[in-house]
Parts: structure tokens; C-alpha cells; sequence
């Protein structure tokens, strides 16, 4: 297949004299220099790494280590708040479900009516529009309030848009879209995730009265109708049946489960969802046997192998008569037989969110007046049965989360699962040529650990470096020891070929014209010598020029062109008298494997010459017959039948040139 033309030339040097040019071969291609990521980039998935939550209390895992935040003093949210981030962890706003704080704790003025009622399990969720960094949903949902034993008003589920480019970047509320009504009536519960392709979002809610999921894609032109899937228990009844709207919905981090617990019929169900349709199916149900405790938080493990759901006694009074139960699922068996993690006397534990840690962390209060300033946690929670270690960290029990002072109450943030779907270990720098550094994601409980990259190197290091000899992918195998038990987790790690760039040695220009330069398509950053950050450049003038290109799992790789103006020459004045000198016209210092068709015209437009050899020359007749002096119009057109000049078609050149006698 010929290769395109384009006014990017190969690797060739051409040297030059005046009436012929020596090409000399140099190599056209330079080399490369030396699921559950969908890249390698350093990781900056970092939307879900500060919480704000209950009594004007916070997390911070942004930097390695989870720390209590000191600078929330403003919102008390008695259930599930939400917050998020940017991709790089810096802090955008939170909600209670009634109203919205900024970056700098202040609340937005004109996001302080929102439809989502404080006492509503999941009051509100917060979801970026795709592709608009500057705008997100927040849906929220309203309570069931009844007026008599059967009749009942609510808003439902609604959302209001949060536009971040008012308030001079400190973002509020878009007046036109403030509670937009969106479903009703609806259960208590609200949970979304991303959709397959990993751009667009599910937001998933349950309605009342019904065995009905609604399922709402966000995609970057809106939402969606609802996919609607009948499938589980009913949730629904009259005002005395009204718990059965409490406890959590959750998805699994991956997507590819839905979980939910009915308090009041104390049933904890799971589902299968389709994160690419929308559908959920395949129902499995339990329902809770002890006396006086019903099911509430619900969390799934890092590896969605685990399923965890909090028990506790319903009643308001301050002290729980009834010890509260944390149960653990192996899914793998289904939704039977679960192990009952801890029992815990005195307290309510009740809602669950998995953090960027790895760890799963769970709300602790007597009632909403008689509050707690920890957090419980479940440090390993992708290990079976109590070798999940609640409450233990380094054979230490007891080792609950400080809040230093501030309290959980029932609240933790409620995000999209997605945020926290993070490996038992991440990598950065996967690109071939250079070190990886690999690093745990949760080092609580490990005695030793021992790493098998797959290519036959191991290493005893915590967070090792590692460097591939060859591009491919890799099973890597982490396997931790604590207290004698060994477990193991292995993750497809991809070695990248650096992205293929290819300028060429030399690239010839012709004197007056103009080249583009093209680094490749398909990349996701781009920089040249002249600054330009676009995939192609236009070039005038001699010199070197060189392109750096990055890809979307953050390699990069680079290459230098030399840019060599062709001075070819053409006469603009010949004598044809026989005195040797300057008798012919033609062109000079043209390149010989060419295509040549030259034409000479009079003013009135007459042909007077044509040649199709370059070697051709006119020598100032025509017809055997002396041509007047005069000024007379010539074009050139070539074409380069070699692949060491390419250029965008055939070259032209038109002038005039003066007969003299």
C-alpha cells in the first residue's frame, strides 16, 4: 500500500549543490525510548478521599495515612451526608441532604431548600455530569410522611444541579434546576456507580410500595428514563409498616452487585447488576433471626467477595438493650450462614461506607441525642470471618477510629461505589524503561509480605520498585502474613510500550511553503519546541523541532525532526545569444526521482515550451523559430515517486522569466 502524502518528510539528508543534490539513507523509525485500573497513571481517583459526616466530624485520606479533619465546624448531618472531591483530592462541597457547604465551609445561599429530609437513611448523593467538570447532581431523597394510617406525602427522589463556575468558582445551586422531581414515593435508600464504560453513571433507587429498582443513567447529555427492574422483596405497607422504607442500598465497588437491607422486615437482600443496561436480577434473600435487632448498614468488601451488614436494636432509647451485631457474607456461598463478626453492647453501630483505605468504617451512637466521637472499623475486610479483624489493628483490640471529640451519629458520607474500588495494591509508572513502585493500599495487620511479579521477580519489600525487562502484562501476586495466615491477592499489571512517536531524521521544505508536523493521534497530552500543545504543527522555517506525547496509562516518549528548507533555483532571466552564458531556462537543484512536466506560455497565453524531462531545457525557440524578448509565464508541476520525499500532493511552482536578446 503506497504511504500517504503528507508535507511531513522522512529521514533523509539531503545535501545540495546547485545543480544536483547526494542523498544519503539514514534510519525512518526511531525507537522506543527507553481490572481494576483502566490505566497505570498515578493514581487520581481521589474524589472520595475527605468524608464530612455526622456532628462536624471528618476523614482525610489523601495523604497515605487517614486522619480526623479539624476544619469541619459548620454541618450536622444526623444520617448519610455526601461530599466530593476533584480527582486530585481537593475539596468541591458537601451536603446534609438539606443544604450545601463549599470548599471553604460556607454554605452555597441558594442551596439551602433541598428536598432531602435529615431523617432519611441515604438523604443524598452527589454525581459529576460527564464530561462537565463544573457541574454535578445532587439527588436527594424526602421521607414518607404520613397523614393517617395509609396516606402519606413526600417529594421523593429529586435533584438539583450544583453549577461550580458561580460564586466566582465556590459554586450553587442553578435556580432553574432546584429540586427537580425525579421519582415518588421511594424507599430510603439511594446509591449509585459508574456505568461499564466507565464515563457515565448509575443512580439506582427503590420505590416504595413496590419490588421496583429504578436505575438512572447520567450520561454527558442528562439523564436518562429509568431502566426498571421488579425483582425482591416488597417494600412497602401503611404507616405501621413504614421501617420497611430504612437501611442502606449500596452497590459493590466493581458494579456488579446491589445489596440492600428492609428493617423492618429484617431482611438483607443482593442482587446481580448489569452495569452496562441498568438491570438488577437474581435475588437473594436473608432474613435476620435474632429477637429485637434489625439490619440497617450494608458495605460491600475492596474485592466484592464480602458482603457486611449492621444489626441493631430500633428502639430510641439512649442505652440499646439488645447488643448490635456486625454479620459478614461470603457471597461465594450465597446469602446464608453468616459469620457474626462482633457483637457489641451498649451502642448502635449502623452505617457502613468502605474508604480508599481499604478499611471499612462504621458509625457508632447510643441515638441521635447521645452520640459517640469513634468510629468502628473493620481493618481487613477482604479476609474471612473474624480474620477480618474488627476492632483490631497489631493484635491491638479495641482500636476503634478517634473522631477527637466530633461525633458519627448514624452518618458517613454516601458516594458512588466506584470511588472506592481501589486494589489490594496500586502502581504507578508502568511504562517500559522505568521503575514501577508498587505499594500496598491497607497495611493494617501484616506481619511480612512477599511479592511474585510474574516475570520470575519477587521482592520482600513492603512497597517495592520494580522494573520489567519486557512490555506485557503480568500477573502480580501479593501474599501478606499475619498471626501465621497467609492471604493472597493477584492483580493483571500491563508493562506499556512507550507511545510510538515518529517525526523522522530530516524532513525537507520547500522554500516559500509550509509543513505540518504530526506527533500521532490518539494521545492524551501533547507539547512541542514551540510550545504548541496540539497534535500537529505548521512549519515554515529551518531548524529542529521536537515532540513529547503522553497516552492515558501516563507514558510518555519523545522525538526530534530537522526541519531543511529546499533552496531550489529558477532563473528569472535568460539570454539566449550563444554566448555561453545564461542561454537556456530551467530549473536547477531539483531532486532527480521526480515526476517533471514543465510549460512555458506568451503573455496571450500560447504554449511556447512544455517538457516532461527535468534535464529539458528551452532554449528561447519556438517551432524552430527565435521567440521575441519578452517577459514569459512558466509552471512546474512535480511529483516525488520515491518514499524518502512525501509531501501532500505534487509540488508547483509558477513565476514568470524575461527573454532577453
Amino acid at each position: 500500500m503506497p504511504k500517504k502524502r503528507s508535507n511531513t518528510l522522512p529521514a533523509k539528508w539531503l545535501g545540495q549543490t546547485l545543480l544536483s543534490f547526494l542523498f544519503l539513507l539514514l534510519s525512518s523509525i526511531a525507537p522506543c525510548q527507553t481490572t481494576w485500573y483502566k490505566s497505570n497513571c498515578p493514581r487520581s481517583q481521589k474524589q472520595a478521599d475527605l468524608w464530612y459526616f455526622g456532628e462536624k466530624a471528618g476523614l482525610d485520606f489523601r495523604f497515605g495515612t487517614v486522619t480526623p479533619v479539624p476544619n469541619e465546624n459548620m454541618m450536622t448531618a444526623f444520617k448519610a451526608s455526601s461530599s466530593i472531591c476533584d480527582s486530585l483530592g481537593n475539596l468541591l462541597f458537601y451536603s446534609d441532604g438539606k443544604r450545601v457547604w463549599d470548599r471553604t465551609n460556607t454554605i452555597m445561599p441558594n442551596a439551602t431548600g433541598l428536598a432531602g429530609d435529615l431523617g432519611v437513611t441515604q438523604p443524598c448523593i452527589i454525581v459529576p455530569w460527564p464530561g462537565d467538570s463544573s457541574l454535578y447532581y445532587i439527588f436527594t431523597v424526602d421521607i414518607l410522611k404520613f397523614q393517617d394510617s395509609v396516606t402519606y406525602t413526600t417529594k421523593g427522589l429529586s435533584y438539583t444541579l450544583i453549577d461550580l463556575k458561580l460564586r466566582n468558582g465556590l459554586g450553587d445551586a442553578v435556580s432553574s434546576s432546584l429540586n427537580v422531581p425525579v421519582l415518588s414515593p421511594v424507599c430510603q435508600k439511594l446509591t449509585a456507580v459508574k456505568h461499564k464504560n466507565g464515563n457515565f453513571f448509575w443512580v439506582i433507587a427503590h420505590e416504595w410500595n413496590s419490588d421496583k429498582f429504578y436505575a438512572y443513567l447520567i450520561t454527558n447529555a442528562g439523564m436518562a428514563p429509568p431502566v426498571i427492574s421488579a425483582v425482591g422483596s416488597i417494600s412497602g405497607g401503611s404507616s405501621k409498616d413504614a421501617n420497611n422504607a430504612v437501611g442502606y442500598l449500596k452497590a459493590s465497588p466493581d458494579g456488579k452487585r446491589l445489596a440492600l437491607a428492609i428493617t423492618q422486615k429484617k431482611k438483607i437482600e443482593v442482587f446481580d447488576f448489569n452495569d452496562e443496561t441498568g438491570v438488577v436480577s437474581n435475588s437473594k434473600s436473608y432474613t435476620a433471626t435474632k429477637p429485637n435487632v434489625n439490619p440497617y448498614g450494608i458495605e460491600f468488601s475492596p474485592n466484592g467477595r464480602f458482603l457486611y451488614a449492621t444489626l441493631f436494636e430500633i428502639g430510641g432509647v439512649e442505652h440499646p438493650s439488645m447488643p448490635s451485631f456486625i454479620y459478614q457474607f461470603n457471597l461465594k456461598n450465597g446469602l446464608v450462614n453468616p459469620v457474626v463478626i462482633d457483637s457489641v453492647f451498649g451502642i448502635r453501630v449502623a452505617a457502613m461506607q468502605l474508604g480508599t483505605d481499604g478499611r471499612i468504617y462504621i458509625s457508632r451512637t447510643n441515638n441521635i441525642l447521645s452520640k459517640r466521637d469513634s468510629l468502628e472499623v473493620i481493618y481487613n475486610p477482604n479476609r474471612a470471618g473474624t480474620a477480618c479483624n474488627f476492632n483490631l489493628l497489631n493484635n491491638v483490640s479495641g482500636s476503634s477510629f478517634p473522631l477527637l471529640g466530633r461525633k458519627s451519629i448514624y452518618s458517613l458520607p454516601n458516594f458512588v461505589q466506584s470511588y472506592v474500588n481501589i486494589p489490594p495494591f496500586t502502581w504507578d509508572s508502568v511504562c517500559h524503561g522505568n521503575v514501577t513502585q508498587f505499594r500496598i493500599t491497607n497495611k493494617a495487620n501484616i506481619d511480612s509480605q512477599s511479592w511474585d511479579f510474574g516475570d520470575g521477580g519477587t521482592s520482600n519489600a513492603q512497597d517495592p520498585l520494580y522494573a520489567y525487562a519486557n512490555p506485557g502484562s503480568y500477573w502480580v501476586k501479593l501474599t501478606e502474613t499475619f498471626n501465621g495466615q497467609a492471604y493472597t491477592d493477584s492483580v493483571s499489571v500491563t508493562n506499556y510500550p512507550l507511545p510510538r512517536i515518529v517525526l523522522g531524521d530530516t524532513i525537507l521544505l520547500y522554500k516559500g511553503s509550509a509543513i505540518n508536523l504530526h506527533a500521532g493521534g490518539g494521545y492524551t497530552d501533547y507539547l512541542w519546541s514551540t510550545g504548541s500543545r496540539d497534535s500537529i504543527i505548521n512549519v515554515e522555517s529551518q531548524g529542529s523541532y521536537w515532540a513529547k506525547v503522553k497516552d492515558i496509562h501516563c507514558c510518555t516518549n519523545s522525538d526530534t525532526t530537522f526541519v531543511k528548507v529546499f533552496e531550489y533555483f529558477i532563473p528569472n532571466a535568460f539570454s539566449p545569444n550563444g554566448d555561453g552564458l545564461n542561454d537556456v531556462f530551467r530549473v536547477f537543484a531539483l531532486y532527480k526521482n521526480i515526476t517533471f512536466k514543465m510549460v512555458v506560455c506568451d503573455r496571450w497565453g500560447q504554449l511556447v515550451f512544455e517538457s516532461d524531462n527535468v534535464d529539458k531545457v528551452w532554449d528561447g525557440t519556438f517551432g524552430g523559430q527565435y521567440c521575441p524578448p519578452a517577459s514569459y509565464i512558466w509552471i512546474v508541476n512535480i511529483g516525488f515517486l520515491g518514499q524518502d520525499i512525501i509531501t501532500q500532493g505534487d509540488v508547483v511552482f509558477k513565476g514568470t522569466v524575461t527573454l532577453v536578446r
